[in-house]
């Protein structure tokens, strides 16, 4: 369709479009196909989804054609890339991709048996409890009278004609000795074979590895990678030493302020559960009357709360009172974003927080932050009801699922604005 549409416009504008030469149609079509292998636009499930198919081949085109008038641009060679031309030959190779994305998609919806998987079940009794799953065959090996046996040419071409031309060919064994004895003779003559372990379907495996010779079956790992977490990591220090010569300064002329605001310590330390659900000593700007402070954080700051001192309001307000927290972060305690620390005995409508949301303890996987996702969206202050505590879990959730770096320089920009909060106090 891209050729068809590049051959249309040399026709129609009479020349304006040479094919011959090394112009946009011969950038765009290889940028389009490596651009859609990399979104999937080739995979069955897209080839079958008629949006899902042309939602990848359009943004595939639109990569490709913008990849080569960059090119163009960069090397100077602006003049055989005609503006009009360019509109006509994107508009019509989109219309060309859209009538042959959906032409296939609805040619295998017609065929859609002939198209899916075909998974075949084998196994003992055990079959018979699984049938109501989705496979093209099952067989019991008792009822079959077969046996695991090399020896025997009539029964391994009885077997092979049986699974012949399965997709998938997964075992139900209840003797864990028996299917290893099925498992050993079809991957020995050639068949790829998947075992049946609904006793796991809870724990949602990942992956194999090893233990030595022996495998394991990896049923968590940690939300980052190595090579994400020192990105992470790295990121982290070079913002807090450029920020250094500002932020030196400016806690030394608050922790004077403190002092000479109200009697007591500038800082307040506070124990918090961090990474992994391990303590750590969280560390801000005292903001209450040193006899009234509360450090399990059993009760909920109120508006005008009289135990917070007149410097505090400003702090709380400003959320600089949060600024020593930069030194958790220095200490790799914290990280600049993530799920924000709690006090231990923090409650929403009288119940811990882990006694509201079952997932509570998941947001530990990653590092507390100074901000997150779930500050940014205005939740933020003490949590009167179940749901303000539901909402920043689930923020926190997913801010761990969907990480990314750029993810932190947005959160980061978005949390100026949100620096100054009603809720703030």
């Amino acid at each position: 369709m891209i050729l068809a549409a590049a051959t249309v416009t040399e026709l129609y504008h009479a020349g304006a479009i040479d094919i011959d030469d090394a112009n946009l149609p011969h950038v765009v079509l290889p940028a389009y196909l490596l651009a859609a292998w990399r979104l999937g636009a080739y995979r069955l499930g897209a080839l079958r989804s008629v949006s899902l198919s042309l939602r990848t081949a359009l943004m595939s085109l639109a990569a490709a054609v913008g990849l080569a008038l960059f090119a163009a641009f960069a090397f100077n060679v602006t003049a055989s890339v005609w503006r009009e031309d360019t509109l006509f030959f994107s508009a019509l190779a989109a219309a060309g991709l859209v009538l042959l994305r959906w032409g296939v998609a609805a040619g295998m919806l017609r065929k859609d048996g002939k198209t899916k998987p075909r998974i075949v079940l084998l196994g003992d009794e055990s079959v018979r409890l699984n049938r109501d799953r989705r496979v093209a065959a099952d067989f019991n090996v008792r009822a079959c009278n077969w046996q695991p046996v090399e020896s025997d040419p009539n029964f391994l071409n009885e077997l092979s004609e049986a699974v012949a031309g399965s997709d998938r060919i997964v075992l139900s064994f209840l003797d864990v000795e028996e299917r290893r004895q099925w498992a050993r003779l079809l991957i020995e003559i050639g068949f790829e074979i998947e075992l049946l372990e609904p006793g796991l379907a809870d724990l949602h495996p990942r992956s194999l590895r090893y233990l030595d010779s022996t495998p394991t079956l990896v049923v968590s790992a940690e939300p980052l990678t190595l090579r994400k977490r020192a990105l992470k990591r790295a990121f982290d220090l070079m913002l807090v030493l450029v920020s250094a010569p500002v932020v030196l300064p400016l806690v030394g002329i608050l922790a004077i302020l403190i002092r000479l605001d109200s009697p007591g310590p500038v800082f307040f330390v506070q124990r918090r559960i961090g990474a992994n659900n391990r303590y750590f000593d969280c560390i801000k700007f005292r903001t209450m009357r040193a006899d009234l402070a509360d450090a399990a954080g059993t009760r909920l700051t109120e508006r005008d709360d009289p135990r917070i001192t007149r410097l505090g309001h400003f702090l709380r307000h400003t959320s600089l009172d949060e600024l020593p927290q930069l030194w958790n972060v220095v200490r790799d305690e914290m990280s600049l974003v993530g799920p924000r620390p709690h006090a231990l005995g923090a409650s929403a409508e009288g119940a811990l927080y882990w006694e509201v949301v079952p997932a509570y303890w998941q947001r530990h996987s990653m590092k507390p932050g100074l901000t997150g996702l779930a500050q940014i969206r205005g939740y933020r202050g003490p949590t009167e009801k179940r749901s303000e505590i539901e909402n920043r879990v689930a923020a926190d959730l997913e801010y761990i699922r969907t990480w990314s770096l750029w993810l932190d320089v947005t959160i980061i920009f978005r949390t100026l604005r949100v620096l100054l909060h009603d809720n703030a106090f």
